[in-house]
């Protein structure tokens, strides 16, 4: 194992940190896709005539919803 210079450690960190910035942001997308996957079959499986507006509102609050549940969490 090398040893590594202060500013060596510093680049290190600053990588790794935009790489978990990253991955935050592919896990973002994944949850708004899933909450709109679900709004979306649950109200193709009711039947339910819902305007895209509707449906949009769904997936907000959902997203929102789960987004909230994932903050309790850390709190």
């Amino acid at each position: 194992m090398t040893d590594l210079t202060p500013r060596e450690i510093v680049s290190e960190l600053a990588s790794v940190s935009t790489r978990i910035g990253d991955v935050e942001r592919m896990l973002d997308r994944a949850l708004f896709t899933a909450c709109a996957a679900y709004c979306y079959a649950r109200h193709a499986a009711l039947g339910a005539r819902t305007s895209d507006e509707a449906v949009t509102a769904e997936i907000n609050a959902a997203y929102d919803r789960q987004r909230r549940r994932a903050q309790e969490g850390r709190e």
